[in-house]
Formats: structure tokens, sequence, C-alpha cells
């Protein structure tokens, strides 16, 4: 009798450049249609997820729990140039995350059926890593979304979005030059595909509203001064070990969630008035049990949320959330002053930033 193989491990580390899953609609054969190119690529903020219970789990980098993002006009400026045939892919000395671009880079290419014959420099604004801000998911992207637009863009947002999400991963840490499977549910990557300073994406990676955030708004993030930044592989372990609240969160407040969502929240965005949004997602991170089950990513989470909601009752946000998994807490507000003051008081380094109601934006190109 055949032996049954073992499991594989959850999690697994791969190779840069692996393909998961290949783009459903493979564009055919395509060309360059510059030689060079350059853009810059927004950031974003992730309110809340849609489905919590989903994110538990190792489901081969397929995610349907959804999410809220704000896109956040903090970039990755990325520059695209052709090489000369069978010359490789050649990344900038000044690249901080070589692992990553270079998983972009390579499976854009296999996307588009290309050889990798490129060369790749990025220029990334100051965010802290694993603190909140996608800011591994939204590098992807914006490497990946560069790579599409030299070609002329050939591959849909609509079929970029699932693939960047079905082939997520970032550093492994241990193990240097693997990649460890993140859960990656296409937020990051939508806040530069798709216009809007407010998103909601839902199902698989499928951008279901898009709508602008009123001008008067800004957006102010306080990240705790003590982070430390911890690798990949120990967060997920820590994250593995509060899998089972996620998943009882899920079970237990997603219906009210998908109500609220589809009957007020979203109406209410596409006429400009993000107050139901707010009060949906200052409930699901303050009172559903989400940022208890965030807490592994820094000590004393739920005490400092404790401190920082304070003002969502002094009426000084219209969003009041904990970022992702934090430990970053933002605000959107017109009242950028006393929430910065707050974050401050809270020992928390205090992010201005304002809310990117476009696309990724092409800076310069070479044809």
């Amino acid at each position: 009798m055949a032996s049954t193989p073992p499991a594989a491990p959850v999690f697994a580390p791969f190779t840069p450049g692996t393909v998961h899953h290949p783009l459903a609609a493979p564009p055919g054969p395509v060309r360059p249609a510059a030689d060079e190119v350059r853009v810059r690529y927004p950031t974003r903020l992730n309110a809340m997820a849609l489905q919590p219970g989903a994110i538990a789990g190792d489901n081969h980098l397929i995610y349907d729990a959804g999410e809220v993002v704000f896109s956040v006009a903090r970039h990755h400026h990325v520059h695209v140039r052709r090489r000369e045939p069978g010359a490789g892919l050649l990344l900038d000395p000044g690249v901080r995350r070589p692992e990553l671009v270079t998983h972009a880079a390579l499976i854009m290419c296999a996307a588009l059926g290309v050889e990798p014959d490129l060369a790749i420099g990025v220029d990334s604004d100051p965010l802290p890593v694993h603190a909140g801000f996608g800011s591994s998911s939204s590098l992807i992207a914006a490497v990946a979304a560069t790579v599409n637009h030299l070609y002329g863009c050939p591959v849909d947002r609509a079929d970029l979005l699932p693939y960047l999400t079905g082939n997520h991963g970032e550093e492994h840490g241990s193990r240097p030059g693997l990649l460890t499977p993140v859960q990656c549910i296409g937020g990051s990557a939508a806040s530069g595909l798709y216009p809007g300073g407010v998103q909601v994406v839902a199902g698989r990676s499928t951008v279901v509203l898009s709508a602008p955030v009123p001008d008067h708004l800004s957006l102010v993030i306080g990240v705790p001064r003590a982070l430390e930044e911890r690798p990949t592989d120990e967060l997920m372990a820590a994250e593995v070990a509060h899998f089972d609240r996620f998943r009882a969160t899920g079970e237990r407040w997603s219906p009210t969630i998908a109500f609220r969502m589809l009957h007020e929240a979203m109406p209410a965005a596409l006429r400009g008035d993000l107050a139901p949004l707010g009060s949906l997602v200052f409930d699901y991170r303050f009172r559903m049990g989400s940022i208890e089950n965030c807490s592994f990513s820094h000590p004393g989470l739920t005490a400092l949320a404790g401190e920082v909601e304070s003002l969502w009752h002094e009426k000084a946000a219209t969003v009041l959330a904990l970022s992702s998994v934090g430990p970053a807490f933002f605000a959107l507000t017109d009242d950028p002053d006393r929430c910065a003051g707050r974050f401050a008081e809270l020992d928390m380094d205090v992010v201005h930033a304002r809310p990117h109601n476009g696309t990724y934006e092409e800076t310069e190109s070479v044809r």
C-alpha cells in the first residue's frame, strides 16, 4: 500500500520568481511600448478586513478576506529600462529590498511571456517595515505595474490584481534569499491600479467600490517609537498562534460587517460621506476583537488602543483604525493637529500624509 506523503509545511518558503498561480488570461505576444519608464506608485493603509476568519490558515496564497483601504501619497518611485536580449535582470545597487524587486520583475515577465532583460531602480518614500503600511505588497505591485507599463499595459488591472495577490511573498528572515507566503488580500495593488482614495476589495481580489476622499480630510499616522522590526517568519509564527481568534471574530461578526458595508457604508461613501464607513471601521477594530487579534504585532498594543480611542469619542477623526495588524494607528481627519498631538503624547512617531485619489502615475518615459 502506498504511503501517504508528508504534509507540506505551513507557509513553506519559496524562491523569488516562483509563480504559484499563473495569469488567468495570458496576453499573447507583446512588444515593449518604450525603452524605459518611470512610475510613482502609492502605498496604502488597511482599515479593516471584511471576513477576518478568511485570513487564518495557509490557503496556498489565495485569501478572500476582503478589506477596506485608503490610498496614501507616499510612493515607490520605480525606474525600469530595457536591456539587450540575453542581458538578464540587473538591479540598481541602491535597491533596499532586492528579493521583492526581483520577485516582482520575474513574475511579471512570466505573465507577459518575455525574458527579464531589464534594469530596475527603486526609491521609496520612507516607511517603517512590518508596521501596517503594506510596504512589501505595494513595492511588488509597483515594480510589476511598471514592467507591465513598459509593454503598454497588456495585462488588464482586473487580471493583474489577483495575479499579484496569488503570488505574493515577503523576505523570509532566517533564510536569506527566500520568500515566505504572507496573506495578501489585494489592497496594496488596488491602491495604485484603481482610482479613489478609499477602496473596498472583496472576494477574489475584486474592487467593488472606489471613491474619492474629500479634500478637507487628511491622514495622520502614529507609529510606536518602541517598534521593533521583526523578521517575517517570526511575525507569521506569532500570527499563526492567533488564528483561532481571527476565525472566531469572522464567525461572529462577518454577517454584520457585510450588511453594514453593503447597505450603509458603501452607498454613503459614493455620496461623499465617509461617516458610516468610519463607524463600521471603529466598531470592527475597537469593539469586535480585531485589535486583540492583532496584539501579537506589538507589546502593549491593546492598552495603546485604549488610549488612542479617545480621538473617536472626541469626534476628532472620521476614521480611526489600526492599519492591517499594526502596530501603526491612523486617523482620517479634518483636525490633524489634535490627532498628531494625541499620537505624540502616546510616544508615537507621527507621519502626516495626503490621501491619493488617483492611480499610479507615469512620471517619465523614453519611447
